[in-house]
Parts: C-alpha cells; structure tokens; sequence
C-alpha cells in the first residue's frame, strides 16, 4: 500500500499525515505503482483496475499519535541544581499540550541562536524537536521545492538574514506550508532578556567564574565565562524538553551549526559539548535513552540543513518580535520577514509552536512564562501576549 503514497516510506508516515493521505488521489497510476510492486516483490500480475476494486473500501491505519496533554513537570529538580532549573520549570507548567513521540523511534534535534548583535534585547535560543520515522514526506516535498525553484544546486539555506534573494524569497511561502504540514513535532525558542546576565547564579561574576572552574574539573573542557554561560542555557533547555519529550529507547540526534558552544580548540572540541550534554540530560530524565548523537552541519547540504533553517528562522524572528514590543520600533525587512511572522503566529496540524520568555521583572526578580503571538486585527505584525 505504501507504494501508492508517493513520498511515504511506512504506515508511521501514513499515520503521522493521515490528512495528507485522505487528500491523496489514489487515481490509475496509483494502482498502477502497486501493481507493479507486487508483481516485482512476489511474482504476482494483477491488473490495476482488479486492484483498484479489491481495494475500495480498503480498511484506515491505527489513529495517530499527535500531541499529548498536559499539566506537565519537570521530573528531577534537586536543591543543588541551578536556578534555570526552578525558571524553566515554571514555564514549563504553563503548556497545555506537547509532541507525543511515543510511537517513534529516531528523534531529530536541529538548533540555531540569535541576539549576539549588540542592539538586540533578547537571546534567543530555538530547537526543533521532531520525529525522524515521519520524516520521508517532507524530504520529498522540499526537494520538488527546491527543483521548482532551481535551489538545489548550490543548496540555498533559508537563512532568516538572507531571504530576500529572488528564488529563496518565492520559495520560502511554499516552504514554511511544508513545514506546518510535513514536520510533526515542536519548534521551540527560549527568550532571555540581556538585562540577566546569569542564569546560574546571583552574581554574573562569580556564576561564570565558578562554571568555568567547575566544567574543566570534570573534564568538559576549558571555557570563557559566556561561552560556559551560553552553553550551559542551551543544554538546560534541551536537555529538559528532551526529558519530556522521549521515552525509553529512543534515538536522539542533535544536529547544529558551527557555533562558539562547539567549536574544536586546543582546550576543548566538539566532543566536550557532547560529554557535557549527556551529563545534563541524566540530571533531569528518568529513562535512557538507546543512543544520543550530535553532528555539525554537513559538507553536502540537504533536507536536514532545510530543518536546521527552521530553528534559525525561529530564532530570528521571535528575537525580532520581541524587540520590537519593547522598544516599539518596527520590524525591519520585507515581505519575507512578513511570512515568517505569520508562520510563527499561526498554528499548525503537526507542528507545535513554543515560545518562552525569560525577563527581568519591575520588582527586580527574574520571572517566565510563554508567549503567544497573535496577529493584530488591523495589522499584519503579531504583538506577544505573556
């Protein structure tokens, strides 16, 4: 039956995109791909049209498993760890529903950041959380993408900084519809105002001073006070949606940019980074999973550099969003940047869209929460309701 489907590679992609499938025209060269695999498969010729007849009322695979509901918690949260533990669990409480992945087996992580630029207001820190089993449908789909659009060669990134070139600004409507409809997961980017310059502790001086200290004596590497600070923001996270998120068994890939959290230096490499995620990810999960991987963008681009465009465009534009409510400036950018806005505004079938919000409060503590981003009735730039 999978031969039918084009772009379908098992009953796992045709149960994570049953609407698809229902829209799917089983027309004569449908039947005619069947007949054919089952001529090559088992020595059996049956013409299309017997297929066709047999096939009418043929029986819908099992329900899919799409979100699960929450209250949720994070399960380990012990005294000594740090106070990003207690901020995140605090928004954490606050979603209603997440990806449930339960019926997967491989998990992609692709992360990208933002707000490095000294005029921005907020880090921003985003991942996709998505299931690998489902993922044939949308390899196929940005491919003819990129085809149409003459993409492919060299394989042109939806870069958030870069979207106006001609091929990629005409594309990127198309391809931000095959990420709400072909990924099934989360997106999901953690705001940090610039005004906490720690998360780890009440002095940024001796937060940082005693993480650098701290990771090379168990054997993460030697790091800067930001760069053990950066690190340490986005394995948290991570680490704590991946707790969530998983179940036993599962395979994790964490796929990134080349960026200062996992750079290969005299005093620390690439390997460091991976040694002090698994660390991490013990700290709050109470299962193991089979295997965690981690991978920098590959030389020969393809579809996996089209998800790793999805976190960079998260991050640029909830940093955008952002900014602009706080200072009340407008959004630079073009039409382009106007189609990522309404992407993230907008919900979707498969894609969960998640966004946190870590700020300094008036009375001086530091609070969290989510955002939601909806569209302005008489304007076409959403604004955040906390």
């Amino acid at each position: 039956m999978i031969a039918m489907l084009p772009g379908f590679r098992d009953w796992g992609d045709v149960a994570a995109f049953r609407d698809q499938v229902e829209r799917h025209n089983f027309d004569a060269a449908a039947f005619e791909r069947l007949a054919s695999r089952i001529k090559q498969q088992f020595q059996i010729t049956i013409a299309p049209e017997t297929l066709s007849s047999l096939l009418h009322n043929v029986v819908e695979p099992a329900p899919k498993k799409i979100r699960k509901s929450g209250p949720f918690s994070i399960a380990r949260i012990a005294p000594d760890y740090p106070w990003f533990s207690t901020i995140m669990a605090n928004a954490i409480q606050q979603l209603r529903e997440l990806p449930d992945f339960s019926d997967d087996k491989k998990i992609f992580v692709m992360s990208d950041f933002s707000g490095e630029h000294s005029s921005a207001r907020f880090y921003t820190y985003s991942f996709i959380l998505l299931a690998q089993d489902k993922i044939g449908p949308f390899e196929k789909k940005v491919k003819e993408l990129r085809e149409k659009h003459g993409l492919l060669d060299p394989y042109s990134e939806f870069a958030y900084k870069r979207l106006t070139s001609g091929a990629r600004s005409r594309a990127l409507p198309e391809f931000l519809q095959l990420v709400d409809n072909y990924i099934h997961g989360a997106v999901i980017t953690v705001a940090v105002e610039k005004q906490i310059d720690t998360l780890f502790g009440t002095s940024k001086r001796e937060a940082q001073a005693f993480m650098v200290e701290q990771l090379a004596s168990m054997g993460f590497g030697e790091w800067k006070g930001p760069a053990a600070e950066k690190v340490a923001r986005v394995c948290h996270a991570l680490a704590i949606f991946v707790s969530l998120m998983t179940t036993a068994n599962q395979r994790l890939l964490w796929y990134c940019d080349e960026d200062t959290i996992n750079v290969d230096g005299n005093k620390r490499t690439f390997a460091s980074t991976q040694k002090l995620f698994a660390a991490i990810m013990a700290m709050y999960a109470t299962h193991t999973l089979d295997i965690v991987g981690m991978a920098k963008s590959f030389q020969k681009k393809g579809y996996m550099d089209d998800l790793l465009s999805v976190a960079d465009l998260a991050a640029g534009v909830v940093q955008d969003l952002l900014q602009g409510h706080t200072t009340g400036e407008n959004i630079p950018g073009g039409e382009e940047k106007v189609a990522v806005i309404k992407w993230m505004a907008a919900p979707a079938t498969f894609l969960s869209k998640i966004n946190i919000q870590i700020v300094r409060l008036e009375n001086g503590q530091v609070g969290s929460g989510l955002i939601d981003f909806t569209p302005k009735q008489e304007a076409i730039d959403p604004v955040p309701e906390c």
